[in-house]
């Protein structure tokens, strides 16, 4: 019951806040709203209450992994966004994340590995941030833009979930991380609004991940 209101209930709830957010105050301050983890949050707690406590503290130290495997979508995403379509920005942000967050998974075995590659990719991003226009505003959605990005949350969340067990906690934990409020959102964004409103999403997004990094799942791990 607890994994099923995780999945149904939560997620969409963040998201839907995140997207009115996102309507009221701009793009900038929906990307901050969505650096805190409302879809990897669920989706870990749910890996806790059905794999056990150790599963779960592996799988912490994977979501490092993933993260990192954010910051690297950020940057290919906004970089390429100043010249290329929205469809390729995510093709190319989406496949090195796939392909670089397994790796680094691999590679990651103890928390202050992961730490210290997460906080070095991190200063990277924040010293070659793209520039953006702030005064920007943002035209009216689509209605069918806030379903999508729900449904798109909550596939993730059943494959992560459903699959755990089989893909190990290291896997598992750098998988939750997949950046889908991201993706969704700034790639909607793009093709909506154009390459601005992504990249002042995305530079809200990747500033404030900070507080993820080097508070919130040091303290998960802490507290259980």
């Amino acid at each position: 019951m607890t994994t099923l209101a995780i999945k149904l209930l939560f997620a969409p709830i963040f998201i839907a806040f995140a997207y009115f957010i996102q309507k009221k105050y701009g793009p900038k301050i929906g990307g901050v709203f969505v650096a805190i983890p409302f879809i990897a949050t669920p989706i870990l707690l749910a890996i806790y209450f059905e794999q056990g406590k150790e599963f779960f503290h592996q799988a912490i130290i994977g979501t490092y992994a993933g993260q990192a495997g954010v910051l690297i979508y950020i940057f290919l995403y906004t970089h390429l966004a100043q010249k290329r379509s929205w469809q390729m920005c995510f093709t190319v942000a989406t496949l090195s994340y796939l392909f670089l967050a397994p790796l680094l998974s691999a590679l990651i075995t103890n928390f202050w590995a992961a730490i210290s590659i997460w906080i070095t990719i991190w200063i990277i991003l924040q010293q070659t941030a793209v520039p953006y226009d702030k005064d920007a505003a943002l035209p009216v959605a689509p209605k069918w833009d806030l379903p999508m990005r729900i449904l798109s949350a909550l596939l993730l969340i059943f494959l992560v979930t459903e699959f755990s067990q089989i893909l190990g906690p290291h896997l598992s934990g750098a998988l939750a991380m997949y950046p889908v409020m991201t993706s969704i959102m700034s790639s909607f964004n793009h093709a909506r609004f154009g390459a601005n409103s992504a990249i002042a999403f995305l530079n809200g997004l990747g500033t404030y991940l900070v507080f993820v990094g080097l508070i919130f799942f040091p303290m998960l791990l802490i507290i259980t």
